[in-house]
């Protein structure tokens, strides 16, 4: 079930450096990282085949709209400013898109994200909750 799609590329999700939080006050931090794994298996005419390390996704203290257990929250470029929201890889850029969050179940997120200077499409899937392995 765990994917962190970048583009047409498949990271993984390293679930022992993934983190989902959820603060007294409802809003959540959330770090999904690929694996180092998925990254050394691509082949060298890959696109992201340039990358030393896998990418990491991140919203720090973002606030979202609770429906019972669930959040939800759609983040766009005017968010960047008020909130920590991006991907890392080699750089920061920026990432719009929507979160679905269900804490005892799976964590969503899909978009686009920049990446050197280019826009590609982003599917990231954690089955939760992150239990240490």
């Amino acid at each position: 079930m765990d994917r962190f799609v970048l583009g047409d590329t498949d990271f993984g999700v390293d679930r022992s450096e993934s983190s989902v939080q959820v603060a007294p006050d409802g809003r959540v931090t959330i770090e999904v990282w690929g694996t180092a794994g998925a990254l050394d298996a691509l082949p060298e005419t890959s696109r992201f085949a340039w990358a030393v390390h896998p990418p990491r996704l991140y919203l720090t203290e973002v606030p979202v709209a609770w429906s019972g257990d669930v959040a939800t929250v759609r983040f766009d470029d005017s968010m960047a400013d008020l909130y920590d929201i991006g991907l890392y890889l080699h750089e920061h850029g920026d990432v719009i898109g929507e979160l679905t969050l269900d804490p005892a179940r799976s964590l969503r997120i899909g978009g686009s994200a920049r990446v050197n200077g280019r826009t590609e499409p982003i599917d990231v899937e954690v089955g939760l909750p992150l239990l240490p392995e």
